[in-house]
């Protein structure tokens, strides 16, 4: 399709109500990628994000006009991090436009967004298999806690 950054057009802005057919598409196959059911549930949730930016904000990654990515990133509040904080719920990039550097400009953009907000950490969640992921983070300046995530999911 291409073959490096200088044939792409790419960009980035708040994802919005307007977007949310494209952004479900998007999602539908992060969800398919990482083997995470979608249903119905999922929609109520990125609608929740869209509506209120307390909880926080979704950025699609545009080639052109074309949406080819998105990244939802939440807040939740730690005394451990002092505050408020970022999470970075979801990532994603269509296959053929990863490994182009869009993932440290989408990290260059929250972290500036999370620093004029006054926030000093940013957290996110990547998968055991996902090595490639892992390695960016890591590039990136992520660390392992030593501590593991651990959910208990509670009924409706």
């Amino acid at each position: 399709m291409f073959k490096d950054m200088t044939d792409l057009d790419i960009n980035f802005r708040l994802a919005q109500f307007i977007d949310i057919d494209p952004l479900m598409e998007l999602a539908q196959e992060f969800y398919q990628f990482d083997q995470i059911e979608f249903n119905e549930d999922v929609i109520k949730a990125f609608i929740a994000l869209l509506s209120d930016e307390q909880f926080g904000l979704i950025w699609l990654i545009c080639d052109r006009d074309r949406p080819i990515g998105y990244v939802a990133l939440t807040f939740f509040f730690s005394m451990e991090y002092h505050g408020r904080c970022g999470l970075v719920d979801e990532l994603y990039i269509q296959e053929e436009y990863r490994g182009k550097g869009l993932g440290k400009q989408v990290f260059v953009i929250i972290e500036d967004y999370l620093k004029s907000k006054g926030m000093r950490s940013l957290s996110l969640v990547v998968d055991y298999w996902n090595s490639q992921a892992e390695a960016l983070y890591t590039k990136l300046g992520f660390c392992k806690e030593k501590r593991h995530l651990m959910v208990k999911h509670l009924g409706t």
